[in-house]
């Protein structure tokens, strides 16, 4: 849905979580209604284990007016030193449409790529609900790169994308 609305000028970037965080990914990623009750609370569990130290995930985050409406979440794969895996990118249904996925992918590139990365990976499902984020990584210069049949469930395909930097 793009309701004419745009995200430059007023949308504040950050790399650093906040306490409120976690509560604020979990709302947003339940506001796309395109993932399920255990992929939202997978989404703000990822927020949580960075902020008390037991994991570490890299992330951009995207504000207007304090309000989070879209971030991503990736980090370097294990054992690569040019690899990254982007895990979430998200943004909030009223904003779909006004290039502000666009920008969080080109920054969340950028910074990769001064990180010395090469690759960036991103997993999807083949379910119809995600059709949109298959056609967003397309559209982003991702290339789909590998199918593994009944990998979520039977008839539901696991997706692997790249794009190189």
């Amino acid at each position: 849905m793009n309701t004419g609305a745009s995200f430059t000028g007023r949308t504040r970037f950050r790399h650093v979580l906040d306490a409120a965080d976690p509560e604020r990914i979990r709302a947003l990623v339940a506001a796309t209604k395109v993932f399920s009750a255990e992929e939202v609370r997978t989404a703000a569990e990822l927020a949580a284990t960075t902020l008390d130290g037991s994991e570490t995930y890299r992330w951009l985050l995207a504000e207007r007016d304090g309000e989070l409406v879209g971030y991503t979440c990736f980090d370097r794969i294990p054992f690569s030193k040019v690899s990254f895996d982007l895990y979430w990118i998200a943004v909030l249904p009223t904003l779909w449409g006004t290039g502000l996925g666009h920008e969080l992918m080109q920054r969340t590139a950028k910074f990769i790529k001064g990180k010395r990365g090469l690759h960036i990976y991103a997993d999807t499902s083949s379910r119809e609900s995600y059709a949109k984020a298959r056609a967003f990584y397309e559209k982003s210069g991702f290339k789909k790169v590998a199918r593994f049949d009944d990998y979520y469930d039977v008839g539901d395909a696991r997706i692997t994308y790249r794009l190189t930097l």
